[in-house]
């Protein structure tokens, strides 16, 4: 018994927690979507060219160009797609090939809420505070396709309260930060086999937790039609607390178990710097280059509550970078028109790339609008397509490995995500 729970310990921590993308809408699984003016411009503007209360997020010192107090919600339709082809997966315990079906499209339509309000407070100075969802992942493939032994179900959700100010210096330069109040949840499920008597069943781990990390930004009008905006977000590290089981499928449930334990997941800081230029009155030109910095994400390394480390998992995620340009033309009093492109590459690796990651570089294609319904309230309009470029996955389970873990995922991955958003901003 002492054996089976040890090593369906081992399987649900290494098995189940790989915090990977499942489709999230930047490569990773950072969720970008945190504003619909800026989805239209695939966030080429986000740190110098958001005049709305969504600006706090990317850049809170863009606040100093807000006139009044106002608010901005948005939702963003999330349509992610993937397909899986099996091409050589096999099972614990030298059991063959692994059979099953590929698990379909594993992604379900997800909306994305985001909710921020501003107020200037004083002479030169703003205040505001963002609610945001910027890190998450969902994933079901059900618990009899071929790569069961690697992920079936996957959920990852986080909630960011954001509360920040901005200071207008002078006519060219503006300061801004704030604080992130974050909160993480998982929940992540695998399949395991603790013996052949015991056959398979289904691994779970679930945890939360609550921390809190920090952002700064800054906006430089060097000449009246440029601006210049950089932000940086620091890293965050959870270190997720609940509880690990494991649940036989068949008659035997001499193997059934629930103990807790405990991960670390550990975000990325995130930098970005972008320029706009106003080439007429009428007509924005705009570009930003963003570094992620995955390279934190290097492992995963589970505790039992006892206090027992168990083996870690490698990630070995790489840095990445992103970069986008974008356009907007105010067309006439009422509406307002933008486009842009963002290329978005993978921090995944081939060697460690898994079916909670099937992930590639992106391409991202972004329309949008802005309808000014009245001198208070604005209506937001975007849709993107992402293309996700093809890829493989092969998670190779040495001999180290415990024996209920050793199965082996080989797949060829291809994806394509789309997203609807509408927004209101609403001036007092």
């Amino acid at each position: 018994m002492s054996y089976i729970k040890k090593s369906l310990l081992s399987s649900a921590m290494l098995c189940g927690l790989v915090l990977g993308t499942a489709q999230a809408n930047a490569a990773g699984f950072y969720i970008q979507e945190q504003s619909v003016k800026g989805l239209g411009t695939a966030f080429a503007g986000s740190t110098t060219s958001l005049d709305d209360a969504s600006t706090l997020y990317f850049n809170p010192a863009g606040m100093t160009e807000l006139e009044s107090m106002s608010i901005n919600a948005g939702v963003n339709l999330l349509i992610p797609e993937a397909n899986l082809t099996n091409t050589g997966s096999t099972l614990p315990f030298g059991g063959g090939a692994a059979g099953g079906g590929d698990g379909g499209n594993p992604y379900s339509p997800t909306p994305v809420p985001n909710l921020f309000f501003v107020s200037p407070i004083g002479q030169n100075i703003w205040a505001g505070i963002g609610v945001t969802a910027p890190f998450g992942l969902g994933s079901d493939y059900g618990n009899t396709w071929f790569g069961r032994f690697d992920s079936t179900k996957t959920e990852l959700k986080t909630i960011n309260i954001q509360p920040s100010m901005a200071y207008k210096a002078n006519d060219w330069l503006s300061i801004g930060g704030g604080i992130d109040i974050q909160y993480s949840d998982a929940e992540l499920q695998s399949i395991a086999n603790p013996n052949p008597a015991i056959g398979e069943g289904v691994s779970t781990l679930k945890g939360d937790d609550w921390t809190v990390g920090y952002n700064l930004g800054i906006t430089i009008k060097p000449i009246e039609p440029t601006t210049i905006g950089l932000h940086y977000r620091s890293a965050i590290s959870h270190d997720l607390e609940g509880k690990i089981s494991f649940a036989a499928n068949g008659a035997n449930k001499a193997g059934d178990f629930e103990e807790g334990g405990s991960a670390n997941l550990d975000l990325p800081d995130i930098l970005s710097l972008g320029i706009a230029h106003d080439v007429t009155p009428k007509t924005t030109l705009m570009g930003q280059v963003t570094k992620f910095g995955w390279n934190n994400f290097q492992n995963i390394q589970p505790v039992r509550d006892s206090g027992t480390a168990v083996a870690a998992i490698e990630q070995d995620y790489s840095n990445t970078w992103a970069f986008s340009i974008g356009a907007e033309h105010d067309y006439n009093d009422q509406w307002t028109f933008r486009a842009g492109y963002q290329y978005d590459q993978t921090p995944t690796t081939d060697q460690f790339r898994t079916s909670r990651t099937p992930d590639g570089d992106r391409n991202w294609f972004s329309g949008g609008a802005t309808y000014k319904l009245n001198d208070k309230i604005d209506l937001d309009f975007a849709a993107t397509y992402i293309h996700v470029d093809s890829g493989n996955i092969n998670v190779v389970r040495n001999a180290a490995t415990p024996a209920i873990a050793r199965a082996n995922v080989n797949a060829n991955t291809e994806g394509q995500v789309g997203i609807v958003a509408l927004g209101l901003n609403y001036k007092f």
